[in-house]
Protein backbone atom coordinates (compact mmCIF):
# COMPACT_ATOMS: atom_id res chain seq x y z
CA UNK A 1 0.00 0.00 0.00
CA UNK A 2 1.27 3.61 -0.68
CA UNK A 3 2.34 5.47 2.01
CA UNK A 4 2.59 9.23 2.59
CA UNK A 5 4.16 11.70 5.33
CA UNK A 6 2.15 12.48 8.51
CA UNK A 7 2.79 14.93 11.22
CA UNK A 8 0.33 14.89 14.65
CA UNK A 9 1.66 17.28 16.75
CA UNK A 10 -0.14 19.11 19.89
CA UNK A 11 0.94 22.00 21.93
CA UNK A 12 2.95 19.82 24.61
CA UNK A 13 4.67 17.35 21.54
CA UNK A 14 5.53 16.01 18.74
CA UNK A 15 3.21 13.24 18.51
CA UNK A 16 4.25 11.02 14.92
CA UNK A 17 6.30 12.30 12.31
CA UNK A 18 6.69 9.79 9.44
CA UNK A 19 5.07 7.63 6.86
CA UNK A 20 1.71 6.21 7.35
CA UNK A 21 -0.62 3.81 4.85
CA UNK A 22 -3.78 5.38 6.52
CA UNK A 23 -4.91 7.87 9.03
CA UNK A 24 -8.95 7.91 9.84
CA UNK A 25 -10.25 10.76 12.12
CA UNK A 26 -13.33 12.33 13.20
CA UNK A 27 -13.48 15.31 11.69
CA UNK A 28 -16.21 17.95 12.37
CA UNK A 29 -18.33 16.49 9.26
CA UNK A 30 -17.73 13.03 10.10
CA UNK A 31 -15.11 10.34 9.67
CA UNK A 32 -12.16 10.74 7.00
CA UNK A 33 -9.80 8.27 6.15
CA UNK A 34 -6.58 9.87 4.60
CA UNK A 35 -4.62 7.51 1.94
CA UNK A 36 -1.78 8.23 -0.69
CA UNK A 37 -2.43 10.53 -2.82
CA UNK A 38 -5.83 12.01 -1.29
CA UNK A 39 -6.98 15.24 -2.67
CA UNK A 40 -6.55 18.86 -1.05
CA UNK A 41 -8.70 18.79 2.29
CA UNK A 42 -8.94 20.96 5.58
CA UNK A 43 -11.21 20.30 8.43
CA UNK A 44 -11.74 20.57 12.21
CA UNK A 45 -11.13 17.86 13.77
CA UNK A 46 -14.21 16.47 16.37
CA UNK A 47 -13.82 14.36 19.34
CA UNK A 48 -13.22 10.24 18.84
CA UNK A 49 -11.20 7.96 17.94
CA UNK A 50 -7.98 7.88 15.40
CA UNK A 51 -6.52 5.31 13.79
CA UNK A 52 -2.79 5.54 11.85
CA UNK A 53 -1.61 2.73 9.99
CA UNK A 54 2.18 2.71 9.67
CA UNK A 55 4.59 0.53 8.11
CA UNK A 56 1.10 -2.35 8.73
CA UNK A 57 0.68 -1.74 11.80
CA UNK A 58 -2.65 -0.27 13.57
CA UNK A 59 -2.32 2.29 15.88
CA UNK A 60 -5.40 3.79 18.13
CA UNK A 61 -5.82 6.95 19.24
CA UNK A 62 -8.28 9.69 21.09
CA UNK A 63 -8.36 13.01 19.66
CA UNK A 64 -10.03 16.16 20.41
CA UNK A 65 -9.74 19.62 18.74
CA UNK A 66 -7.47 21.25 16.22
CA UNK A 67 -7.10 20.59 12.60
CA UNK A 68 -6.41 18.14 9.77
CA UNK A 69 -4.84 19.51 6.62
CA UNK A 70 -4.21 17.64 3.45
CA UNK A 71 -1.84 19.88 0.83
CA UNK A 72 0.15 18.72 -2.11
CA UNK A 73 0.39 14.93 -0.91
CA UNK A 74 1.37 15.95 2.87
CA UNK A 75 -0.56 15.35 5.92
CA UNK A 76 -0.51 17.49 8.61
CA UNK A 77 -2.78 16.71 11.87
CA UNK A 78 -2.47 19.32 14.64
CA UNK A 79 -4.78 18.53 17.73
CA UNK A 80 -5.77 20.13 21.13
CA UNK A 81 -4.95 16.45 22.64
CA UNK A 82 -3.95 12.80 21.18
CA UNK A 83 -3.07 10.22 23.07
CA UNK A 84 -1.98 6.66 22.00
CA UNK A 85 -4.33 3.81 23.71
CA UNK A 86 -1.41 3.01 25.42
CA UNK A 87 -1.19 6.32 27.12
CA UNK A 88 -4.46 6.47 28.07
CA UNK A 89 -5.55 5.89 31.91
CA UNK A 90 -8.32 4.25 31.78
CA UNK A 91 -9.18 4.78 35.59
CA UNK A 92 -8.67 8.29 35.40
CA UNK A 93 -10.79 8.46 31.97
CA UNK A 94 -13.83 7.13 33.83
CA UNK A 95 -13.32 9.47 37.12
CA UNK A 96 -13.59 12.54 34.30
CA UNK A 97 -16.57 10.92 32.95
CA UNK A 98 -18.30 10.37 36.33
CA UNK A 99 -17.28 13.67 37.39
CA UNK A 100 -19.01 15.43 33.89
CA UNK A 101 -22.16 13.29 34.37
CA UNK A 102 -22.39 14.53 37.92
CA UNK A 103 -21.91 18.29 37.08
CA UNK A 104 -24.39 18.05 34.31
CA UNK A 105 -27.14 16.46 36.35
CA UNK A 106 -27.17 19.79 38.32
CA UNK A 107 -28.56 22.67 37.18
CA UNK A 108 -25.98 24.53 34.84
CA UNK A 109 -26.42 27.54 32.36
CA UNK A 110 -25.44 26.63 28.66
CA UNK A 111 -22.18 27.81 28.62
CA UNK A 112 -21.40 25.24 31.48
CA UNK A 113 -23.08 22.40 29.86
CA UNK A 114 -21.80 23.02 26.46
CA UNK A 115 -18.29 22.99 28.40
CA UNK A 116 -19.24 19.78 30.37
CA UNK A 117 -20.89 18.01 27.30
CA UNK A 118 -17.41 18.95 25.75
CA UNK A 119 -15.78 16.97 28.86
CA UNK A 120 -18.10 13.88 28.65
CA UNK A 121 -17.52 13.11 25.09
CA UNK A 122 -13.84 13.33 25.65
CA UNK A 123 -13.65 11.37 28.39
CA UNK A 124 -15.80 8.77 26.55
CA UNK A 125 -13.68 8.85 23.70
CA UNK A 126 -10.59 8.05 25.98
CA UNK A 127 -12.32 5.24 27.68
CA UNK A 128 -13.82 3.71 24.10
CA UNK A 129 -9.97 3.97 22.39
CA UNK A 130 -8.31 2.53 26.32
CA UNK A 131 -10.95 -1.25 26.33
CA UNK A 132 -10.26 -1.25 22.89
CA UNK A 133 -6.44 -1.60 23.40
CA UNK A 134 -7.34 -3.91 26.50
Amino acid sequence: MKSFHLKIATPDRLVFDGNAESLLIRTAEGDAEILAGHTDFLSAVGIGRARIIADGEQKLAAAAGGYLSVSSGEVSLVCTTFEFADEIDGKRAMAAKERAEAALSKNTDAKAEALLRAKLARAVSRINVWELNK
